[in-house]
């Protein structure tokens, strides 16, 4: 169990780092190739732009997680502000949360199919003769991830609205 509670806290970054670590010395190989021994080394400008893409990818699962991710907070403000309730800005923001995860399912497998395809025609990479689908493979592993951070958060909010609910309503036989 710490195991997975490990994980789900460090999983993200962990990847990430390594991803970004990859990508950042492999730029730097490049440059000192191209500018100090006049050679340019076509593998590593390749593998490192592979390595930037599956960084963004679990970026954006560690983004959701905090919510440190682009929103659009117009309605919930509005809600917020012209009603009393609380509750009014939680059912549009699980509202949100509801319309991005199927988004993101719709997203893996859209992607799931491209990895397929990918697969099937047997593609490699021009330098690194890497297979395609194994470039692709960031979109559909990342969009997962991404479900399952917006999949807590959906969780979460429920909880607390079923919490408010239950406070309000034994607040509201108390009297």
């Amino acid at each position: 169990m710490k195991l997975l509670k490990h994980l789900d806290d460090y999983a993200e970054i962990y990847l990430s780092s390594v991803l970004l670590l990859i990508f950042s010395v492999l730029c730097i190989i490049q440059v000192i190739m191209r500018y100090v021994f006049n050679n340019s080394l076509t593998w590593s400008e390749e593998l490192s732009r592979y390595a930037f893409v599956w960084f963004v990818y679990a970026s954006a699962s560690y983004a959701i997680r905090y919510q440190r991710h682009v929103k659009f907070n117009f309605l919930v403000n509005f809600f917020q502000k012209h009603f009393k309730s609380p509750i009014y800005s939680e059912i549009i923001k699980l509202i949100a949360l509801v319309l991005w995860i199927t988004f993101l399912i719709y997203l893996i497998y859209l992607s799931a199919r491209l990895v397929n395809n990918q697969f099937r025609f047997g593609q490699v990479s021009p330098a690194n003769h890497i297979p395609m689908y194994i470039v692709y493979l960031g979109l559909p592993l990342g969009a997962l991830l991404m479900s399952f951070r917006v999949a807590q958060h959906i969780y979460g909010l429920i909880k607390e609205m079923v919490d408010y609910l239950r406070g309000k309503s034994a607040s509201g036989t108390a009297s």
